[in-house]
């Protein structure tokens, strides 16, 4: 017999038990698709959670704080430290505050989250001009700024601002009664003063309300937009670190003065940011970290390999899950394949005494058995693409109106929407070839015993 031959006997001994033949396809339709969907959950999971990390900006930044308890400050000793440490690529201390500042003149003030750090560093920290230019190593000791796209909506008519900085983190928050003023390529004032052109209903509210104190002014420029480059980090302005650290020190002098108090002295830095070269360097690079001194370290590669962890297991726990019902569904071609031989015992019996081969018999239950299971994980796979077309579509609009998630996969226009249901390319095809293979295995045993019927005996046999 040629594979042609056994071929058509195939189709025509499938086509002869039509229902059977249906009900054992429909079986593995349902494996097929139940695994399809149930990976296809987990992989949006994991495509989700890439996402986020994208949000997160540069995975390889280690922060690393002064002990809480305050006794252990950050020195430029230890600073040395880590640079030394092998992987780290760039080491800067990092200086918070909150800074009031003026524009166009003094007619739009504002107070904002002001970062300084090492201008060499800023673009390796992720925090990239996206007009203009970025910081460098010749900004350290000037007034260069640059600023997150948002500072352009955190500035209030003289006379009509609040004394505190407005959280904006994206363009969704920004509200109509909100000016953009242009900010690129702008001098702008900064000034001790932190009631500067606050409404009224805020004065008397500070201790810097007397107005013989002698404010100090300083006059900047803000060179460059910068991105954003953190999940976490809000509006801010990036300055260099000697910058900052000279104008907190005149804050502090003008509060001492105020106060009649002595200004707070710092030994050494509350935050520190160190880069690594690479992500399979983080782990290490924060391992020695530790050991040199009593700090608080922190890196998102540590939330990352904990989710990662997680939606692993969850992969493999839906896998398994959509595995048992291709199980069954094994079961019942191994059914269907064992009652195909009991019904056609003398027709193998015929084939063998006109010479057919024993594996010529062996190939067409096994083909058989094949074709079920390529079948079934053909029709598995579209139906799978069917029903996680309606899970996306669908199942966001009814979590919104159940109440769950705030209408997860609900995106403004023009942003991508949030997928529940996942297919890749790799998924389909692996689920076509396991069900083939499962078919295969199916069918190897009602195959062997095939050939193993007397000739003679299944010729007598009714």
């Amino acid at each position: 017999m040629t594979n042609f031959d056994i071929l058509k006997m195939t189709l025509k001994n499938l086509t002869k038990r039509k229902l059977r033949t249906a009900l054992t396809i429909l079986s593995v339709v349902i494996g097929a698709s139940s695994i399809i969907i149930m990976v296809s959950l987990g992989v949006a999971l994991d495509e989700s959670f890439d996402k986020q990390i994208k949000q997160m900006g540069n995975i390889t930044n280690i922060e690393v704080n002064a002990s809480y308890n305050g006794k252990t400050d950050i020195t430029s000793d230890n600073i040395n430290q880590f640079k030394k440490i092998e992987g780290v690529q760039v080491v800067t201390p990092m200086v918070r505050s909150d800074l009031r500042i003026l524009i166009n003149g003094d007619k739009y003030v504002g107070t904002f989250s002001v970062i300084g750090i090492d201008p060499d560093a800023s673009d390796l920290l992720g925090y990239t001009a996206i007009e203009g230019r970025g910081l460098n190593a010749e900004d350290s000791g000037t007034y260069n700024l640059i600023a997150n796209p948002l500072i352009a909506y955190g500035f209030d008519k003289k006379g009509k601002g609040q004394p505190y900085s407005k959280f904006i983190y994206s363009e969704e928050e920004v509200t109509p009664d909100m000016q953009k003023i242009d900010i690129l390529n702008q001098k702008v004032t900064i000034t001790t003063d932190r009631l500067y052109g606050v409404s009224r209903k805020y004065i008397g509210n500070g201790s810097d309300t007397n107005k013989n104190l002698k404010h100090k002014t300083y006059k900047a420029n803000i060179v460059g937009i910068a991105n954003k480059p953190q999940l976490y980090d809000d509006n801010y302005i990036i300055v260099p670190l000697d910058t900052l650290e000279k104008i907190k020190k005149d804050i502090e002098k003008v509060n001492s003065n105020n106060s009649g108090s002595p200004s707070n002295t710092q030994t050494g830095y509350q935050s520190v940011i160190v880069k690594c070269e690479s992500i399979d360097k983080v782990q290490e690079v924060m391992d020695k970290l530790k050991d040199i001194g009593e700090f608080n370290v922190y890196s998102p590669i540590e939330f990352i390999t904990a989710s990662q962890k997680t939606y692993s297991s969850i992969q493999i726990l839906l896998g398994a899950i959509g595995g048992i019902s291709l199980f069954i569904a094994a079961i019942g071609i191994t059914n269907t394949m064992v009652m195909a031989i009991y019904e056609r015992t003398r027709e193998i019996g015929i084939m063998k005494v006109i010479g057919a081969r024993v594996l010529d018999i062996k190939k067409l239950f096994l083909l058989e058995s094949i074709l079920i299971g390529f079948l079934g994980g053909a029709v598995g796979v579209i139906f799978s693409y069917l029903i996680s077309f309606g899970l996306n579509k669908g199942a966001p609009f009814i979590m919104e109106l159940m109440g769950i998630g705030g209408g997860i996969g609900i995106a403004p226009i023009g942003e991508e929407t949030l997928k529940i249901s996942s297919i890749p390319l790799w998924l389909s095809v692996t689920s076509l070839i396991f069900a083939s293979f499962i078919g295969l295995m199916a069918g190897y045993f009602p195959a062997r015993r095939a050939v193993k019927i007397e000739a003679l005996k299944a010729i007598k046999s009714e």
